[in-house]
């Protein structure tokens, strides 16, 4: 038995969750670092730490966490910001370190893959990359303006920096037909380095 550990991380905009339907459709298990932190705002320790930190200011009138206002006070503040990464990276990493399976390949979508510290149990990362003009577009749909964008690119690792720390990178710029393409070829390799692996392990 073997596992394959790929990171998915990249640009906003760039297609990570789209990607990583395409894994999944092929079989990969996925692990969401964004869904993990979903989960920690709604229950534990995080909405306490918060309340302690920043008082009743980040919660709405139902006393739930109001993830917008974390976001305009997170992304205003480098302190505040480094603060909440620094409540929530080890907690999303142990988490998913924890779901990993015995065997097959797994997809972990991690966002802030560097920053955070690529952890050991990651094998390979790819990187999702895109024009500005098509992450500007895609960001829009989701609400997220380009002034919002930049104001949250700026806490991020340089972008050549993460390009070169990864083992692929993949350019989400054409057609989705391109995008299949590219994914296909990762794939194979995926593949390829399961199947070494399953080998050294039958040895």
């Amino acid at each position: 038995m073997a596992t394959v550990v790929i990171a998915l991380t990249g640009e906003p905009g760039a297609g990570k969750s789209t990607a990583a339907q395409w894994f999944r459709a092929r079989g990969a298990a996925l692990l969401d670092a964004d869904g993990i932190v979903r989960g920690l705002w709604d229950g534990g320790e995080l909405p306490q730490k918060a309340r302690a930190r920043w008082g009743g200011s980040v919660f709405g009138a139902d006393g739930k966490i109001d993830r917008k206002a974390v976001s305009a006070r997170v992304f205003a503040d480098e302190e505040e910001y480094r603060w909440l990464c620094r409540a929530t990276h080890p907690v999303v990493l142990s988490r998913m370190e924890a779901a990993l399976p015995e065997e097959g390949v797994v997809v972990a979508e991690i966002p802030m893959l560097f920053e955070a510290g690529r952890p050991d149990w990651v094998d390979k990362v790819l990187f999702m990359a895109a024009a500005p003009r098509l992450r500007a577009e895609r960001n829009r749909s989701r609400g997220l303006d380009e002034t919002e964008l930049a104001r949250r690119e700026r806490f991020f690792m340089d972008r050549e920096r993460r390009m070169a720390l990864s083992d692929w990178v993949l350019c989400n710029d054409g057609s989705v037909e391109n995008l299949e393409a590219q994914l296909e070829k990762i794939w194979r390799e995926i593949q390829a380095l399961r199947s070494r692996r399953e080998a050294q392990t039958d040895c």
